[in-house]
């Protein structure tokens, strides 16, 4: 199926018009827009597609499947690509609305493409080298974004993001070539046979603990999330939506394919470190989203917290426990992104993020205010939004389970994030402004449209989460 590979070729191809149509202008900005539209409908197609049937796949080239290069588009793959799609299309429009073309820098719009098609890559790849290339287009175009437009002490921010996922990198391809070594193969569907006949081979277990190492680092699990909540702050807000809602979820998608598709389900001691991991993740993102005084540092631990409830449902590993994961995570990208778009908004009116500065936008932009509200109630887990629904799928599956110390963890970091939200809430629309905010400000009702829309597919995700939950966890049981 020839198809599977346009979610590939089209945000390459729409980089390669942008660059060479150098100059910034609007109808620069359209045109990739529409190139971003067309490969959204691709993903509604291949979804369509997938679910409920058989995957898709193209092996390129002719060659066998234990050496070449296989794509394949499941119901998982394309639900991801789908949603990041809409991610990308949303954070466009809203930088048109923000109507500072001349300030953007040309390789901005390429760049985002480029972070698309290595996004979509590791979401549509049958191996584990193709894997990897898709995460270094994906990192390599994030580092440009990141220091792109950045001033000394932003550069100097991003600094760890880039050190430890270079190191990640370097592990990554050391673990293929051991895993080349040890199956023969790098292809996902062999790789499951081969690897399950290895049985107690101490080796397997070693490996696994390696591409933890390397999957959680892209993910940002405890220890190795601390490049994220300093680096993602320095981003525009519509660069920080990407970021926030895609980049973090491709390594969560990753563990989930690792831990469901290829590596034996017998690798208890790599669960339980998992879950020990991610409690401590979720522990850590609350507490500093808390202790945060400014927008985007907030929403950045928020990011982690995120992770930690994602992956301690990896830890947890029963098919409940995945299919929460992955409604989780499909809940948090329009989330997230749309808190980022939100709080982008705010700080424009106010003329900065800080929260000792903001107030006084709620009597001025009643309705701008619903839908930060929606969007962070959500983040809590306030019914009938769509985080309740996620967050009481895993409280069912960590009771099922009997991991009763991760069940009262999701709730004490449940409580922290609407303490978190709220505190947000309050200072920027509620209490009275020491300055009042800006509202002939340009764009900022375009601006915060496209927010309002995130929030609305949020109370859409809330008032269908049966079906919702139903594709979750048809395509949690295919990876």
């Amino acid at each position: 199926m020839n198809a599977v590979v346009l979610p590939i070729i089209l945000p390459l191809l729409t980089a390669l018009g942008s660059l060479f149509w150098w100059r910034p202008s609007h109808a620069r900005r359209w045109a990739v827009a529409l190139g971003t539209a067309a490969q959204l409908g691709v993903a509604a197609w291949l979804l369509a597609r997938t679910a409920g049937g058989a995957p898709l796949a193209l092996g390129v080239g002719g060659w066998g499947a234990r050496a070449g290069i296989v794509l394949v588009v499941d119901a998982l793959g394309a639900l991801m690509v789908l949603l990041s799609c809409v991610t990308v299309l949303g954070a466009l429009v809203y930088s048109f609305a923000e109507s500072r073309v001349a300030h953007e820098h040309p390789l901005r719009l390429p760049l985002i493409q480029f972070i698309l098609m290595g996004i979509n890559l590791s979401f549509s790849t049958g191996d584990l080298f193709n894997l990897f290339v898709g995460f270094e287009v994906m990192l390599i175009s994030s580092y440009a974004l990141l220091t792109l437009e950045a001033d000394d002490w932003e550069i100097k921010q991003a600094y760890p993001y880039l050190a430890l996922n270079l190191v990640g990198s370097t592990l990554f391809i050391c673990a293929a070539g051991l895993m080349y070594a040890l199956a023969g193969t790098l292809n996902f569907a062999l790789l499951h046979e081969r690897l399950a006949a290895l049985g107690d081979d101490p080796r397997l277990l070693v490996l696994g603990f390696m591409l933890l190492f390397v999957f959680a680092l892209k993910a940002g699990v405890f220890p190795l999330h601390y490049w994220l909540p300093n680096s993602y702050p320095t981003l525009a807000a519509p660069l920080a939506a990407i970021f926030a809602g895609l980049l973090t979820k491709v390594g969560v998608y990753v563990l989930i394919r690792m831990l469901g598709t290829v590596l034996p389900h017998t690798l208890t001691p790599l669960h339980e470190t998992l879950a020990v991991l991610a409690g401590c993740t979720l522990a850590v993102g609350a507490l500093g989203s808390v202790a945060r005084g400014f927008v985007r540092g907030v929403l950045a631990f928020q990011v982690v917290a995120a992770v930690g409830a994602m992956t301690i449902a990896l830890g947890w590993f029963t098919p409940a426990a995945v299919a929460a994961c992955v409604f989780y995570l499909v809940q948090d990208v329009i989330v997230k992104a749309g808190l980022f778009l939100a709080g982008g908004v705010a700080a424009r009116l106010s003329g900065g993020d800080l929260l000792s500065r903001m107030g006084g936008l709620w009597k001025p932009a009643p309705a701008f205010g619903v839908v930060f509200l929606l969007l962070a109630l959500s983040l809590a887990g306030v019914p009938p939004l769509s985080g309740f629904w996620a967050k009481l799928a895993l409280l069912r599956a960590g009771i099922a389970g009997g991991a009763y110390a991760g069940v009262a963890l999701l709730l004490a970091a449940s409580v922290l994030t609407l303490v978190a939200m709220l505190r947000i809430w309050h200072a920027a629309f509620w209490r009275p402004a020491a300055t009042p905010p800006d509202f002939e400000r340009r764009g900022w009702r375009g601006m915060a449209l496209v927010a309002a829309i995130f929030a609305a597919g949020s109370v859409a995700f809330g008032l269908c989460a049966e079906p919702v939950y139903r594709v979750a966890r048809a395509a949690a049981l295919g990876a």
